[in-house]
């Protein structure tokens, strides 16, 4: 990687991730701690590992450098492999215009260029960010989405008011962490199924409509030849499925300035 320039259009490693930056992949088959089925279609699978993403960017003040941009098996979203100065390699987010052989830091004092991280404080208004803190040495839980991003609006004297994909106005504590720059765009390495056991290999089982199932399995059963289901399209546990908000009011909305729900001015 040393000999490419910082200008070289990257390409993505598509073989092995370090296997001690990965973990074994666990699946519940879609079933709870009872062992009771509570989502349909899930099961089996190839053996899988995931990587460990460095989303807190734990290393404050210490410079990487990028290695190469890595294809993520479980989501959308490249990832970019770091070396840190002090030796240690971490995953992180891939984030456009992050050139190979650059490097990157995060911290109160990081630069604001692709790829560094750092607080709301030191960001400037308009700037475009993604991989967002919501509580203050958490780590980042918003914007992880492959091609995503925020942007800052406006700021007051304690918090940042970003604009999310979802049109929705929210406010951030300002010494809270963002990475600088928009997520890369999903991989190009997607295909169609060319045979129903292709599916099978990603965990999928097969699907079976409501309507031809028994009225005990579901609530759109039964019925004397080929019916509709005679009610809303629901679940198999009756909850409906086309339009309902399905958002925890127990969830705090002090921060939320303006709904993702309500049209723009």
């Amino acid at each position: 990687m040393s000999g490419l320039s910082t200008y070289e259009k990257p390409r993505i490693w598509r073989y092995q991730p370090i296997k001690q930056l990965t973990i074994p992949s666990t699946s519940s088959g879609g079933r709870n701690n009872q062992g009771r089925i509570v989502t349909f279609h899930r099961g089996g699978g190839h053996k899988k590992r995931f990587r460990v993403i460095d989303f807190r960017r734990r290393f404050i003040g210490v410079p990487a450098t990028v290695i190469r941009l890595e294809r993520d098996t479980v989501r959308g979203t490249p990832l970019v492999l770091l070396a840190y100065a002090n030796g240690v390699l971490s995953y992180i987010l891939g984030v456009k215009d992050l050139k190979y052989s650059a490097i990157i830091s995060s911290g109160p004092y990081a630069q604001i260029s692709p790829g560094c991280a750092t607080t709301f404080k030191r960001i400037p208004i308009g700037q475009v960010v993604c991989n967002i803190e919501n509580k203050i040495g958490m780590g980042g839980t918003f914007i992880h989405s492959a091609g995503t991003k925020a942007q800052i609006l406006r700021k007051t004297k304690k918090f940042a008011i970003l604009k999310l994909p979802s049109g929705e106005l929210r406010a951030f504590n300002q010494k809270a962490y963002a990475t600088i720059g928009a997520l890369e765009q999903a991989s190009p390495f997607f295909h169609a199924m060319r045979k129903a056991g292709a599916n099978r290999w990603l965990g999928n089982r097969p699907i079976v409509r409501g309507v031809a199932q028994n009225p005990i399995d579901h609530p759109h059963g039964g019925g004397e030849g080929k019916t509709s289901g005679g009610r809303p399209s629901c679940s198999p546990w009756g909850i409906l499925t086309k339009g309902l908000k399905t958002r925890s009011p127990r969830k705090s909305f002090v921060h939320i300035i303006r709904t993702r729900h309500k049209k723009y001015v």
